[in-house]
């Protein structure tokens, strides 16, 4: 037997014994030059279906080698970080490194006495703006204010401590209050339970929230946010600024029934506009201004500026303008958050959520992925709009931590019967411009929450509304991109369209729909630009193949593993052949298939095509369909189609799905004169020898010059591909 023999029979045995492994192909260190299919006789067919589709070789070509998959990526995650002894060691050291980092941070403002005053009175400035906040999003969440308050204490202090960026201000948000009464409104999916059944099923849906983000964090999905485009950064700001601007719509509304507080009576909507006439509608508008100024003009003022939060001295001048001059002097009084909602309460009490009590999870479900997802949207927008104002850097670390600390947050509102939050754009902004820049200011506006409940109520129940209304206000003039304004007339229409998409969706629905669909729609635009991208240039070459003679299907005999004898097998024969290449260039993805599939000339182009994918990668398994539904067509043609310089990810999505065989050379069928050809293309193989020689080298035959040629399979494995096909998978 020859050495070309030898390494035909070589290939013979693999292919007709083998399928393809991914993994095997890709950790190959010496990968084939090309891909070629070879050709399985009916007369072997019943060893192929033994051999390659019996139940164990077909569950290890399925959910094994998922399973195998995940087992290494696990591996490959967990030698990434030192080893998983490494990781279980530092949560053994966690107490031990929280002892030592307490310690610093105690001598450190220990040492600096005025900073460490600053931060406790930025931390009563955010307690203060959060606390109206608060009370009206309760009665958007159809929940009493001490449940809203209860959540502010609890994530003002968990996010204070272990939240991602120090400065961040969290409690009871606007875009989960919204979410809320698909739950707890009568009019929702559990409208026929008491409120107190709701509520409880809230309970449920917020632990289970918490779990969500808790697990997203630790499993490190928190990347994902570095996908969400600027155009949808831009919009979240804008609507989220839009949706506080009509939230404090109701500071220049009355109530209809003067024996209901204003709090109940904006549940009940018997809510009306003050009159322009009325002289108390200009003394609320004068005080919203006068707060507006002070805000602006009091950090300005030399050494007491930069020690008392503007915030902090908006309310003690209110107080004194509506209690010292207003109420006794003029008599046109200025709502207070004590006419607005009364504060008195105790602690909150210990409970496991009702899980056995739940009628609708679906609905408890649908809501807890709701809840966890605009959480987390909100929260990430809120620690960008934190660095950019601290003009520091968002890491991927602090927003895993973030997460983790929302999910331990949501799941102690769980627990103790609070109505869940996540960190707050708006009053973060305004603990940084109160100069908070440290975790102790959030830690404070937790604690003081707590204590505003218990103790100090009825002077908190004094502060104007309007007073908090200007607060407000110039948070919003901080958080609306206003370039935007011109940046419409300046973008691209589509990136225009996203931001002012996103801008309506945020302030209509809630800030996780418009998030997405601003990820979405952007996306999609891109997608779409990188298929129109797409080109190709065509050219001719002469190429070295080897042609195998045509032969005689009755002279072929076989052995006893069912494969075809080689020494009844003709030598292979060295010649050159005219191939057309097709040279590609861009991202070829689904967006680009439509581009893709006219370049080819199947019915003018000559017997071996080559496509040359130097200038190309592929996007997505898309690709490798058209590349597929290509190679069918050529097929059909009785034509052979050949691919090269594939790049590493090009080839990886190769390796994942089946039909593509890596050989060292080019093989086709010698055509007889005066005959037709089979059609069938015969698989060659010049298999390696461990010092990196080829088998059956000799002096008339080399190997091709081409480097990296994939010759591409027609059959699909859900289709085409079956024990009768004329085409197998080779293996090394």
């Amino acid at each position: 037997m020859t050495a070309i023999e030898e390494s035909t029979s070589h290939a013979r045995v693999l292919s007709s014994v083998s399928v393809h492994n991914g993994a095997t192909a890709a950790a190959n260190k010496a990968p084939y030059r090309y891909v070629q299919l070879e050709d399985a006789s009916d007369r072997h067919a019943a060893t192929l279906w033994r051999t390659r589709y019996s139940p164990r070789h077909l569950w290890d070509d399925t959910i094994g080698h998922g399973l195998s998959r995940i087992t290494r990526s696990f591996q490959r995650a967990c030698a990434s970080s030192n080893s998983c002894t490494t990781r279980t060691q530092q949560v053994r050291d966690a107490p031990k490194e929280l002892l030592a980092v307490t310690k610093s941070a105690g001598r450190f403002y220990a040492q600096n006495c005025m900073l460490f005053q600053r931060e406790v009175l930025a931390g009563v400035a955010a307690m203060l703006l959060m606390i109206p906040e608060t009370i009206a999003f309760s009665y958007v969440a159809n929940l009493d204010p001490v449940v809203g308050l209860y959540a502010t204490g609890f994530f003002g202090i968990v996010v204070g401590l272990m939240g991602g960026v120090p400065g961040t201000v969290a409690g009871a948000a606007g875009a989960l209050a919204v979410v809320m009464p698909q739950l707890t409104g009568s009019d929702g999916s559990l409208g026929h339970l008491s409120l107190a059944e709701r509520i409880e099923h809230l309970f449920v849906a917020l632990t289970i929230a918490g779990i969500l983000q808790l697990l997203f964090g630790l499993l490190g999905f928190s990347k994902v946010f570095s996908m969400i485009p600027r155009t949808a950064h831009i919009g979240f700001l804008n609507g989220l600024a839009l949706m506080m601007f009509l939230s404090q719509m109701t500071t220049f509304k009355v109530c209809t029934v003067d024996t209901m507080r204003f709090g109940e009576c904006e549940v009940n909507h018997l809510l009306k506009w003050m009159k322009p006439s009325d002289p108390t509608t200009w003394t609320t508008f004068f005080l919203v201004v006068l707060t507006m100024i002070v805000m602006i003009g009091f950090p300005k003022i030399p050494a007491i500026g930069r020690l008392v939060p503007p915030t902090l001295a908006v309310a003690i001048i209110g107080i004194g303008f509506e209690h010292g001059i207003n109420r006794p002097l003029l008599h046109y009084d200025v709502r207070t958050i004590g006419d607005t909602s009364p504060l008195s309460g105790g602690l909150p009490t210990f409970g496991f959520p009702e899980f056995s009590g739940v009628k609708n999870w679906s609905a408890v479900i649908s809501c807890a992925a709701s809840l966890a997802a605009v959480g987390l949207f909100e929260s990430i927008m809120t620690l960008q709009a934190v660095v950019d104002l601290t003009k520091q850097r968002l890491t991927s670390e602090a927003t895993k931590k973030e997460c983790i600390a929302q999910g331990v947050g949501n799941i102690l509102c769980g627990f103790f019967g609070a109505m869940g939050g996540c960190s707050m754009i708006g009053q973060s902004t305004g603990n940084i411009l109160n100069g908070g820049r440290f975790r102790v200011s959030a830690v404070v506006g937790g604690i003081t929450t707590f204590i505003v409940i218990l103790f100090a109520s009825s002077v908190i129940e004094l502060v104007p509304v309007a007073c908090l209304t200007g607060i407000l206000y110039v948070i919003i003039i901080h958080t609306f991109y206003w370039p935007s304004l011109k940046l419409i007339f300046h973008l691209r229409p589509t990136d225009a369209f996203a931001i002012i998409m996103v801008t309506a969706l945020a302030a209509a629905i809630n800030l996780a729909v418009a998030v997405i669909a601003g990820v979405v729609w952007q996306s999609l635009v891109n997608g779409w630009r990188s298929g129109q991208q797409l080109s190709v240039r065509t050219t001719t070459e002469f190429v070295k193949v080897y042609h195998h003679p045509h032969q005689n299907s009755h002279n072929v005999t076989t052995n006893e593993h069912g494969i075809q004898d080689p020494e009844h097998e003709d030598a292979l024969v060295l010649g050159h052949e005219e191939a057309k290449v097709y040279q590609i260039k861009g991202l070829l993805l689904y967006s680009s298939i439509a581009t893709f599939r006219p370049f080819f000339d199947i019915d003018n182009d000559p017997a071996l095509v080559i496509l040359d994918f130097q200038e190309c990668l592929f996007g997505d398994f898309s690709a490798v369909a058209a590349l597929r539904e290509a190679a069918t067509r050529y097929h059909e043609a009785r034509k052979l189609l050949v691919a090269r310089n594939l790049c590493a990810q090009s080839l990886d999505l190769l390796h994942h799905d089946l039909g593509w065989d890596h050989v060292e050379s080019i093989h086709m069928p010698l055509q007889p004169h005066g005959g037709d050809v089979d059609g069938v293309v015969e698989a060659g193989y010049a298999s390696r020898q461990s010092s990196g020689e080829f088998l059956g080298r000799s002096s008339n035959v080399a190997p091709s010059p081409l480097p990296h040629l994939h010759h591409v399979s027609p059959f699909s494995p859900s289709g085409a591909a079956s024990p009768l096909s004329s085409y197998h998978v080779l293996q090394h």
